[in-house]
């Protein structure tokens, strides 16, 4: 077993692996959107009313988590260029259907063939309203890579950003980086390694304190 939520899970079956997502579920716009073309599917097929399966031929499916050990915990400058296209990408395609990602985790995140990475967990894909805020009714253990204003949450009912989620990768991709942390007090001394980079402006519009400052643009 390489990922298992209750609906979604990943595992390895001879030479291949087997995504099973619940395809016609709350989360379908998310599925139907997921980006196919950058996996090498072998095989579809339909298990139940429900859910849909899809073979996939790789040399190595592994989570973030492993593929930050076998990098010895840090990233180089062309893996956080990927990370940022691939999963940028999808919270874009996402905020296209008004849904959004209250914050990302390391084990939400699989990496194929060492290439491409994949955020896979459906659980927490919020539909936004038109103030552009999702209501957090789940109680969740506050990780290190949640926005300001995400930890600054007391109680739920809650509402929150949807652009939440990009602070989140841009967090994420910075401690796959360096190895560290970041927050509003470091991030310039963080990320100056990577100083006047197309990835130092991307992250840094992406860590704006105020959500509706942020945004997901790579140039």
């Amino acid at each position: 077993m390489v990922y298992k939520t209750k609906s979604v899970d990943l595992i390895k079956k001879g030479k291949e692996w087997v995504l099973t997502v619940n395809w016609e579920g709350e989360q379908r716009k998310f599925w139907i959107n997921f980006p196919w073309p950058l996996l090498s599917i072998t095989k579809q097929e339909k298990i139940d009313d429900l859910k849909k399966s899809f073979t996939i031929k790789a040399k190595t499916v592994e989570t973030l988590r492993e593929f930050l050990k076998d990098k010895k915990n840090r990233i180089n400058y062309d893996d956080a260029i990927v990370f940022l296209y691939d999963i940028g990408n999808q919270l874009q395609t996402l905020e296209r259907f008004y849904m959004g990602i209250p914050f990302l985790d390391i084990d939400d995140i699989i990496v194929i063939d060492k290439r491409h990475f994949f955020y896979l967990n459906d659980s927490k894909i919020y539909n936004f309203s038109g103030d552009k805020t999702i209501e957090i009714e789940t109680i969740y253990k506050k990780g290190p890579f949640i926005s300001p204003e995400f930890s600054e949450m007391l109680s739920i009912p809650h509402q929150i950003h949807y652009k939440s989620g990009f602070y989140s990768l841009a967090s994420l991709i910075t401690f796959s980086m360096f190895n560290q942390y970041i927050n509003q007090e470091n991030k310039m001394e963080l990320l100056d390694p990577i100083n006047t980079t197309k990835l130092y402006w991307a992250l840094l519009r992406m860590l704006e304190y105020t959500p509706s400052a942020r945004f997901y643009l790579i140039i």
